[in-house]
């Protein structure tokens, strides 16, 4: 019963407003002079209701598993390695820097952390920032699924980025020109979402 009332008065307190600073400073909704229902607020978004379809689950997961997978394969190699590998490379793929094989931690560390950062964000469309495009009622779940799309697709080119910088650096292939490649599907997938986002 004291659940109930609680939620009830969440609910209550929830309800849209008519005055677009008191929407942002109660974290509720603002309903402007034609009814539309706007969400100023993360707050004041509702939950996302969507799932994800097969594809985008497949990309997600295996670009996650791959990525673990490919740098505990690494780290194993590493007292196998030369003491000396590349560790920089200049835009045409020639190596400009070489150092020991146990610096390829902190590379491999720093790129999956930001895939399993970018893969919980996932999980979490209601913080992300929308002030691109105009958020309503009518279109707040399409916003959702669009951008959780896109972090979908940058977990898999970032995925793909991880795997050829760390191939490159124990010499399994040249940096140049699969890096290039990689970073044009990052850069690819958050241009082509980011304006999908003006048009919902």
């Amino acid at each position: 019963m004291a659940k109930q009332a609680e939620d009830t008065k969440d609910n209550k307190d929830r309800k849209p407003v008519s005055n677009y600073v008191e929407a942002l400073r109660r974290g509720v909704p603002f309903r402007d002079e034609d009814g539309v229902l706007h969400y100023p607020t993360m707050r004041s978004r509702p939950q996302p209701t969507f799932t994800l379809d097969p594809l985008h689950r497949f990309l997600l997961y295996s670009s996650v598993v791959v990525s673990i997978g490919y740098t505990l394969w690494m780290v194993a190699r590493i007292p196998s390695m030369p003491e000396q590998v590349p560790m920089h490379f200049s835009a045409d793929g020639s190596v400009n820097r070489y150092g020991s094989p146990w610096e390829m931690l902190f590379v491999a560390f720093l790129t999956l952390t930001t895939i399993i950062g970018c893969a919980v964000l996932t999980r979490y469309p209601r913080i992300y920032n929308y002030d691109l495009g105009k958020v309503t009622e009518d279109n707040i779940q399409a916003h959702y699924k669009n951008s959780v799309q896109m972090m979908v697709w940058m977990v898999f080119s970032l995925a793909v980025v991880h795997v050829i910088i760390l191939g490159s650096i124990a010499g399994d292939w040249p940096a140049s020109p699969a890096i290039w490649i990689g970073l044009a599907l990052v850069l690819g997938s958050a241009a082509f979402f980011i304006l999908r986002m003006f048009k919902l």
